[in-house]
Order: C-alpha cells, then structure tokens, then sequence
C-alpha cells in the first residue's frame, strides 16, 4: 500500500480532506513551505503496517552527507522520492510580495479575534508552550516538555549562552554526550535565522562571539539523514487520540546546469532563489563565477526552510496508520501539546512511513504553519482556503482550553516576545 501511494505521489495532484473542527471540506492539497502566521514577524491513511506506538527507534542511518542527482530528468535527494516534475514554487510565492501575500490572512485573523474576543486566544492552544509557541518562544524550553516517550525520537542537545565562553560550552557538549559536527541555532529564533553547522572548537568559539552574551544557543546533534518532512499535529482538548492535518517533504534549494550560464546567473534567473543570492554566495564562493555543466545539480544550501528557498511537496495523501500512531504517541508525551508541527529528519520514506525511521529536530507551536502549502502547484485560493482552516482550529483549540481553565497570553506579553526576538536576530550570524 504504502509503495503504491508513492509512485502515485511522484506524478499527480491530490485531493485530501481536512478532518476539521467545525466541519471537514475537501480541499486541494498540493505542498508545502514554511512561514510563521502573518500576525507575526517572524489525509489519507493507508493501512498494512504493525502497532507500533510503543516500539523505540530503530537504529539510524549512516551519517553521510545528503547526495543529489538526477534520474530520468527528475532531481533525485537522498533519503526523498524523485522531486515530481511541475513548478519548484507556487505562482504567487514568485509574483505576489509576502507582506502583500498575507494580507488576506491577516483580516482572517482579525475576524476569528473578534468573533472569540481575544487576539491572542491561539496562544492557549499549547498551555504549556511560552505564549503557545505564536512566536518569540523559546525552542529549548518547548524540548523541555518531552516526556520519557517522546525524547526517544528527538535529537540530542544542549543550551548554552553566548558569555559561556568556548571552554564551558565544549564541557556541556561533552555532558550532553554530543561531538562535532553540531548544528547550532539561537534558542529564540524562526526561518533559519543564526543557524549554522560548526565542525570544530574554533567555529563554536566564533560563533558564540557573534552572540550576545546573554543570547541562548542550541547545540544540536548534526541529524544527516536525507530525507526532511514537516508533520502539523491537531488534537482537539479532551480527544484521546489526535491526527496528522499535513505533511510536506522538504527539499533543498538547487539549480540544474545549462553548460552555458554561471551559477550565479542561474540563480539570478530564478525570483524566488535571486533573493537568498548572498547566502549562497557566501557558500559557494568557488563555483559563484563559473558555468554549471549541463545537467549538473548544485544545492545552494544544505539548511532547508523557505527563507533560503527550501522546495516543499505536498505529502499528506502517503501518511499511514502507523505514522499517525507513532506521531500521536509523541504528541502526546510533549505536555500541554494539541496543536502544531513536527520538523523530523528521516532515512528513508518507506522506514517514515512504517512510523519508524525518524529524528525529531524542532517543534513548532501555533506559529507554525502547514507546510503543504507552498507545493508549486497550490494556487492561492486553496492556500488561503487552507489558512482560514488552520487559524480557526487554533482559535478552537485556544477556546477548548480556556474552557478548561487555562488563559492566553496578554497582548503586551506577545509584543515584547516579538520586539525580544526581532531584536535578538540582528545579532544572528549569517546561516550556513
């Protein structure tokens, strides 16, 4: 079953069925890419697999680099199906500016603020989460609320501030039971802001120079597996049992050589890639000036979020019982968590979807967003249509706690959040 649902992925459109709230619509589902929801700055399942809710993880794969090439004219990832062929981004990620973009969004948001009278009701959605994870939260204090279960699935790390000093820092690492390479990130941080991979003590100590000495920094085991996914979470207050509302694979950005133009040129062709130029330049300083050969993949940058161009496919309609009780079972061991999304490493597609090959890298509160739907072929009616679903199962689930006794975070509260994490971003090192 799970085999067939993926060569079927691989050429066509689906059709899947959000199990909302206040009643399930059928909507176009076609994929995915991440930003924070506009306030802020910042499916199907198939059966054929065992119980194994409570089953630990399975060895993980080799840690070798993330290898891309081409077959059958398609761009093949490591770890991913071939990516379908069809547009890398959707028509108005590539003509309509984001703030323009989430305009829309916004006046959803100010209507579902009126109608539950409140405008920060979602940030109760996850009582335990630092204003529910809406934005400005801290990503280690979320990991913290993992329990026995969950931590099982989830990358090691550590924290550490930028006034610790290389030689502190290391002494935690060594604690922790992490060695180089390491994936640091500022604890208070979105889109891939400051996220950088250090190799040895020389990087870590610059990096923690360029911090400010109060700023938290995330040491996180280098997770390098091929495959990336991002899996939102909804389970209604009071339900026993919760379920996956999407599911996007996550792929690099990259350029396919002509044999004519540089790669410069090519990423200067491109309007979404030719506003991330910098960072790749910054990468690729060797090959910036020099003609890709025909037929060459060059990955621009190995980070994968939207902000660099990650490319995001629409994989809700492959999600299966197993994953869903695999995710459901670690859901529900993050205390006070009921709504948002899974950022996972895998080693391949078919160990994801048996709920069993998979690291755990971030979780993001009501914040987040469904990654489905950037996919190159969503139009941006069924995006926005999406959206509208999204942010009124976050205000219901904010309402079902409130219900419940818990209370939102204030309006000055989620401002400071959000001057606190604009602030600290400016003194981010440039992502590698």
């Amino acid at each position: 079953m799970a085999n067939r649902n993926i060569r079927s992925y691989l050429g066509s459109a689906r059709v899947a069925r959000w199990p909302g709230m206040a009643g399930a619509g059928r909507v176009r589902r076609r994929a995915a890419a991440w930003r924070t929801l506009f306030p802020f700055p910042s499916g199907r399942l198939a059966d054929g697999f065992g119980d194994t809710r409570d089953a630990a993880p399975s060895a993980r794969a080799p840690r070798t680099q993330a290898r891309v090439g081409r077959a059958d004219g398609r761009v093949v990832h490591r770890g991913m199906p071939p990516l379908p062929s069809g547009p890398l981004y959707p028509l108005f990620k590539r003509w309509i500016p984001e703030r323009l973009f989430y305009l829309v969004p916004a006046l959803m948001w100010l209507l579902l603020s009126l109608r539950h009278r409140s405008v920060t009701l979602p940030s109760a959605a996850n009582p335990r989460m630092e204003a529910g994870g809406l934005w400005g939260e801290s990503k280690t204090h979320d990991l913290a609320l993992f329990g026995p279960l969950a931590r099982l699935w989830l990358a090691p790390f550590v924290i550490v501030r930028g006034g610790d000093g290389p030689a502190a820092a290391a002494a935690a690492m060594r604690e922790a039971g992490l060695a180089f390479p390491v994936m640091a990130k500022p604890d208070r941080g979105y889109q891939g802001w400051g996220v950088r991979r250090l190799d040895g003590p020389e990087e870590l100590a610059h990096y923690l120079s360029r911090v400010g000495p109060e700023t938290g920094v995330m040491l996180q085991e280098l997770v390098d597996l091929g495959g990336e996914a991002g899996i939102f979470y909804v389970r209604e207050p009071g339900e026993p049992r919760g379920r996956i509302v999407s599911m996007a694979l996550t792929y690099a950005p990259h350029v396919v050589g002509d044999g004519r133009r540089t790669l410069a040129e090519l990423v200067a062709a491109d309007r979404v890639l030719r506003k991330c130029a910098e960072i790749y330049r910054a990468r690729l300083q060797g090959r910036w000036h020099h003609v890709v050969p025909r037929g060459e993949v060059v990955v621009l940058t190995t980070a994968r979020s939207a902000r660099v161009g990650a490319i995001y496919r629409d994989a809700t309609d492959l999600v299966t019982e197993a994953l869903t009780r695999r995710i459901d079972a670690i859901a529900r061991d993050v205390e006070g968590f009921h709504f948002g999304r899974f950022d996972i490493r895998f080693g391949s597609l078919e160990g994801l979807l048996r709920g069993e090959d998979l690291v755990i890298l971030e979780l993001n509160g009501a914040g987040g967003e469904m990654l489905h739907l950037w996919d190159g072929r969503t139009g941006l009616l069924a995006a926005y249509r999406d959206l509208w679903r999204q942010y009124r199962t976050a205000f219901a689930i904010g309402a079902g706690n409130v219900r419940r006794g818990h209370r939102p975070a204030g309006l000055a509260a989620m401002i400071r959040l959000q001057r606190q994490q604009e602030r600290l971003r400016r003194l981010y090192p440039q992502s590698n």
